[in-house]
């Protein structure tokens, strides 16, 4: 093969690839969109409030006893023209009182379940903690123990501190945390 015809054949499938290449096509698609269904105008419908209607008490007459071997009585009311009917009465609307809200209910402190604790109550976690702590010894802790154990101790002096500046919130956490730890050393 001659380096012409070489040249030749690679520009051929240089061009090709180039025309089968769906990004640099020539040909664009149109993009049809469907028109939006016709809009119906609908009359607004009035509320209807349903109601208990109030009825007239109609007198219930008691039934007359008669003695045997008399005719019952001949009803004139066939004889009588009826009475005008009674108006029809319009259903009483009665208003309805809107449901009374509650005040929201306050909101507290996921982790203390809403109660404050008191200062006897930390001292008394506090001195149990540090008991526990004082009853390991530090000697066969490995490495990973050590840094629960020294972190412990540095949660229970966090909480004398906060014990002295009177917030029982973090010191209660703070307790909470070294007895944890404290527990898990065990």
């Amino acid at each position: 093969m001659s380096s012409a015809t070489l040249v030749a054949l690679i520009a051929g499938v240089l061009a090709a690839s180039c025309a089968s290449n769906p990004a640099r096509s020539a040909m664009t698609v149109p993009l049809e969109i469907p028109e939006p269904p016709p809009r119906v105008a609908m009359d607004p419908v009035p509320a209807v409030v349903v109601g208990t209607p109030v009825l007239p008490e109609r007198p219930v007459a008691a039934p007359v006893s008669r003695p045997a071997g008399t005719p019952p009585p001949v009803s004139t009311a066939a004889a009588t023209p009826p009475a005008t009917p009674p108006a029809p009465q319009t259903p009483v609307v009665v208003p309805t009182e809107p449901p009374r809200t509650t005040p929201p209910p306050e909101l507290r402190a996921a982790g203390t379940g809403g109660r404050t604790p008191t200062a006897a109550q930390v001292r008394d976690r506090l001195v149990r903690t540090r008991q526990k702590l004082d009853a390991i010894d530090r000697r066969r802790l490995n490495a990973g123990q050590l840094t629960d154990y020294d972190s412990a101790r540095r949660f229970l002096a966090q909480t004398e501190a906060a014990v002295k500046e009177n917030n029982l919130l973090l010191a209660e956490s703070s307790v909470e945390k070294a007895e944890t730890l404290a527990d898990g050393l065990r």
